[in-house]
């Protein structure tokens, strides 16, 4: 993918009535005076759609988006799913992107497949799945926000000695602040001490209104979970869904994780031309 090769056009998300030419072109101006990269338009779609089309929102976003990103140059450079840290986490952890959106939003389900603590990087973990919801935030018809689902099965009380808090404190804020798409809900499942004891880790890094969304469950509590949050139609078998098992929708998010190597390699171009 190149700069010119996004699945959707901006002309469809003016004709949709989700933007107009006049307030993309109020970004684009902003940008000229500003030392951050130069953003073709659909980027510049991408942060209007994430925040509703709110122009001093999505200038905000912008900033922060290329803040954090400087400070994180293990996590943005190197973006390729041939990247050797990517190799050994795809084997560690599943993600697929479900084929069918919620209220407008794309739903991400993560499941860890190798349960040994030792092959857990956070690191690589990480970036893998920001990969995926930038390949998700820039699809066709890009959604209106995200759902993310992470099964904690299988996570133990030794991958806690995985978890960097200097990492979790960037990332929480990463979401928050500088994602080009905005996370709706975060719904953690087949929740388990370990689980828990990493989400009270991370709590005092997440805002009032984020901790709103965020919603756990217990094993025993999934029918709960399908019936107040999200039905079963919208999931995979392997959480107790309907739809194909992950694996389906892994193949399909990898595939489409790969053709946006050449995109993640001109933004990172981009970045770095702002940053001489």
């Amino acid at each position: 993918m190149t700069r010119h090769d996004f699945e959707f056009s901006i002309n469809d998300a003016i004709s949709q009535n989700r933007t107009t030419i006049k307030d993309i072109e109020d970004v684009e101006g902003w940008l000229t005076t500003q030392t951050y990269p130069k953003l073709t338009k659909e980027q510049i779609v991408a942060f209007l759609l994430s925040c509703h089309n709110d122009k001093s929102w999505a200038k905000n976003t912008i900033a922060a988006n290329f803040a954090l990103k400087s400070n994180r140059p293990d996590l943005f450079t190197d973006r390729t799913l041939r990247n050797v840290s990517i190799q050994k986490i795809l084997n560690v952890v599943h993600i697929g992107v479900m084929p069918v959106r919620l209220n407008g939003s794309v739903i991400v389900v993560s499941q860890m497949v190798d349960t040994d603590y030792h092959n857990f990087d956070l690191i690589a973990y990480t970036k893998f799945i920001l990969m995926g919801m930038e390949t998700a935030t820039l699809k066709a018809d890009p959604p209106d926000g995200l759902i993310a689902i992470l099964d904690s099965k299988g996570f133990g009380l030794m991958h806690l000695t995985c978890v960097k808090l200097d990492l979790v404190k960037w990332l929480l804020q990463y979401i928050q602040e500088g994602m080009p798409i905005k996370v709706t809900a975060v719904h953690i499942i087949n929740t388990n001490t370990a689980s828990e004891m990493a989400l009270n880790l991370a709590k005092p890094f997440i805002k009032n209104e984020i901790k709103k969304t965020l919603h756990v469950h217990s094993t025993s509590h999934m029918e709960l979970f399908y019936q107040n949050h999200i039905p079963k139609r919208y999931l995979p078998s392997d959480i107790g869904g309907e739809l194909e098992p992950l694996k389906t929708y892994r193949e399909i998010s990898l595939r489409n994780m790969d053709k946006m190597e050449e995109y993640f390699k001109f933004e990172e171009q981009q970045r770095a031309a702002a940053a001489k």
